[in-house]
């Protein structure tokens, strides 16, 4: 419980990333002294033959290793960790994707918090899409633990199927789509002006303020609302999804919809963990170093990323996630058939 306290505390403060990580592993640590160790899994598996502490320090060594490669190649850990736990681990879906999601919250927040203060993420589409966000984030996390509760392996196979097929066309999207800086409006709905979501914002880079008008209000809460229920349902996070729905559909410049996207995800996957949390599926001793490892790999890979080629990266990132969503797809279909 002291854990699982210190998580939400982290949600909601200040820290930097590495003394918070520092802190959540004394906590991991006094934890692991007087925990006397149970399953680590519904079901027995190799992992649950290991020590905790052992199985602590694998899992917070991978896990520094994907936020290192997913901060270098312009991606969030949660999307790399569910795919690849899930595909390569007999770890029970549920543990997983309460986990994925906690990582895809805890990722996002540091930068969201940066984001609203210095005013480059648009208050006004996080108060308007991120309530969408979160009750679709809930609704999918609710009916994803029905599907795994009440139908077993069959649930599992196909949760394993819809991720795989997902990732599949997150990786594609990385192959073939392209954020455009600061795409121009050529027309607004009537809906979308009323709402007044119009704002300017300071660009660094060219030092002189960018006013925008967003569009497509209405398809946004369409699509944002889809999104929310996959991120839900599947543990995946958002960012995927979100950046470049704000950026190629409703045309807000690219470094709003990302700061944008950074402050919804971090609201309602917030809201998406509590389904999970009630059901017994935030495992401490596997989400503390996930979430540690994440964060201390996205601030070394943000350290090393301008001394290497970030392309090179993501080539690597591609090649996993479709490599990992064939493998789901194959490991669902000969479960389902």
């Amino acid at each position: 419980m002291r854990l699982r306290r210190a998580l939400w505390c982290y949600l909601s403060g200040g820290h930097g990333s590495v003394r918070t990580v520092g802190i959540l592993l004394l906590l991991l640590l006094s934890e692991l002294l007087l925990w006397e160790g149970t399953a680590l899994a519904a079901t027995p598996t190799a992992q649950s033959r290991l020590s905790p502490v052992l199985f602590s320090l694998i899992v917070f060594l991978v896990c520094t290793l994907i936020g290192c490669i997913a901060i270098i190649a312009g991606t969030g850990g949660g999307v790399l960790f569910t795919t690849l736990f899930l595909g390569f681990t007999s770890i029970h879906p549920d543990i997983v994707r309460a986990t994925g999601l906690l990582a895809a919250v805890c990722g996002t927040r540091i930068g969201a918090r940066r984001y609203l203060r210095k005013g480059v993420a648009n208050i006004r589409l996080v108060l308007l899409l991120g309530s969408c966000y979160a009750t679709f984030a809930v609704v999918g996390a609710i009916v994803g633990l029905t599907i795994t509760r009440r139908f077993g392996d069959t649930g599992i196979a196909s949760i394993k199927l819809a991720l795989g097929l997902i990732v599949m066309v997150v990786g594609a999207m990385y192959v073939f789509v392209k954020g455009m800086a600061y795409p121009e409006v050529e027309w607004v709905d009537r809906f979308t002006e009323r709402l007044g979501l119009g704002m300017t914002y300071w660009e660094e880079s060219l030092k002189r303020p960018i006013k925008y008008q967003p569009t497509r209000s209405i398809a946004g809460l369409f699509l944002v609302s889809g999104v929310g229920f996959i991120s839900g349902s599947l543990g995946l996070g958002a960012g995927w999804a979100i950046t470049p729905l704000f950026n190629f559909v409703m045309l807000v410049p690219l470094k709003v919809a990302a700061a944008t996207s950074a402050a919804i995800i971090s609201l309602g996957d917030t809201a998406a963990v509590f389904p999970y949390l009630l059901s017994d599926a935030v495992f401490p001793v596997f989400a503390v170093p996930t979430i540690a490892g994440l964060i201390l790999g996205a601030d070394i890979g943000s350290r090393v990323a301008v001394r290497v080629k970030a392309q090179s990266i993501r080539r690597v990132l591609i090649g996993i996630m479709l490599g990992t969503g064939v493998k789901l797809v194959y490991t669902g279909l000969r479960t389902l058939l």
